[in-house]
């Protein structure tokens, strides 16, 4: 490991948030590609725990990408949120898409690379030094000083480790299985429908819901079924998830033992947090998803575009504080929202008694009632999809 790789922006993790800082760099200018290098300690394609919805706000980020959403994926036309046998649906054609997550982080990964970018699978991340002038990246297999790091590295982000990063954390938990189905006979593919059921915040302390989304895995149906706790409300009680999860799949007349359990955990968003250092920027997990709902793929999406415009606007002045970032994503309409979704799971999360649980589920059936989504024949307008060669988004 004598020598040393001069780049431009390293990029450690090959997921979600990390291709799409990569291809929002090159889509805005083609020469970047020579100089982005990606790290990622797996192999694609890798298992990756995940529900795998993208949302409208994904799908149109992909389409201002000039990307088509190929690999396998099944589209949900109506979401359907219970609590206590009194459910309200969202409608679209569709209100969300899911995919696998091993397949669709693979075909990111592939179109960077057709674009010219630079990815290293297998090679993990073994130390992280800052230096004025650069950063210092040693892995299993080389040494890298670049002029900006991005962390795409997850909840566990081993950048943020290495960087004693400090702040409070703010962690989620996900369990999920995958339990084969007839898609001839379940409902949930007939309807394409997704179910998101609450009740589990008054019986069992969760801080989420517990969820059932039909998918195909090789081309074969199973229903993912697991539970999102935010632990939004970290002083509540912790919800024992194998033991809710076996209840609710008793309901089901599942018997949990006889599926394989996994989990893992979720950084969740907070405004007020540090998302970048000179020369180092968050982005995806590392930095932090939804809180109310554990959606991760759009806003992933959504941190590498607005990650590749302070990357931009660093190269373009010579200005690599990265002080600009947070104002970014705060001024962005994607993270707006994503304010508004940690507010909310502050208020929905918290230990209410019932009466006033059940005034706020009544609450939200008049709020979907309100919107478009409340029509079954909605359809969601995408932006146009946008040619490579297309003028980049530029800060002001």
């Amino acid at each position: 490991m004598s020598d040393i790789h001069h780049v431009d922006v390293l990029i450690v993790g090959s997921g979600p948030s990390g291709t799409s800082t990569a291809l929002h760099l090159v889509k805005s200018n083609p020469a970047w590609a020579k100089r982005i290098t990606v790290l990622d300690k797996a192999r694609h394609p890798r298992e990756k725990l995940c529900g795998g919805g993208i949302t409208h706000m994904g799908r149109n980020i992909i389409s201002q990408l000039g990307l088509e959403l190929e690999p396998n994926h099944f589209e949900i036309h109506e979401a359907q949120l219970t609590y206590r046998h009194k459910s309200y649906s969202f409608y679209g054609k569709p209100v969300f898409t899911i995919v696998r997550r091993d397949e669709f982080d693979h075909w990111l990964v592939q179109i960077a690379e057709r674009h010219g970018v630079t990815v290293r699978q297998g090679e993990g991340v073994k130390q992280v030094t800052p230096h004025d002038d650069y950063i210092e990246v040693t892995t299993n297999q080389a040494l890298f000083h670049a002029k900006t790091l991005v962390a795409a590295d997850g909840s566990k982000s081993f950048v943020r480790r290495a960087l004693k990063w400090g702040g409070e954390s703010h962690v989620a938990r996900l369990v999920e299985v995958l339990t084969p189905e007839n898609a001839a006979i379940t409902p949930e593919f007939q309807k394409r429908t997704a179910v998101f059921e609450f009740d589990q915040v008054t019986t069992a302390n969760l801080q989420g819901y517990y969820w059932d989304f039909p998918s195909y895995v090789d081309q074969k149906p199973f229903m993912n079924r697991g539970l999102f706790d935010s632990r939004v409300q970290p002083r509540r009680p912790k919800a024992n998830l194998k033991a809710t999860l076996s209840h609710a799949l008793a309901d089901r007349e599942r018997n949990l033992n006889d599926y394989t359990l996994k989990g893992h955990p979720i950084r969740w968003w907070d405004k007020n947090a540090q998302f970048a250092k000179p020369r180092v920027l968050l982005v995806g997990d590392a930095a932090g998803a939804d809180p109310l709902m554990g959606e991760g793929i759009s806003f992933a999406l959504g941190y590498g575009k607005v990650a590749a415009n302070a990357i931009n606007y660093a190269f373009a002045h010579e200005d690599f504080s990265y002080a600009n970032y947070r104002d970014l994503l705060l001024a962005d309409p994607l993270f707006k929202q994503l304010n508004i979704r940690t507010w909310a799971a502050k208020i929905a999360y918290k230990s209410w008694p019932s009466w006033i649980r059940s005034f706020l589920w009544h609450v939200v059936g008049w709020g979907v009632k309100q919107t478009r989504w409340g029509n079954p024949e909605y359809v969601p307008i995408e932006p146009p999809q946008t040619n490579w060669t297309d003028s980049p988004q530029t800060l002001s």
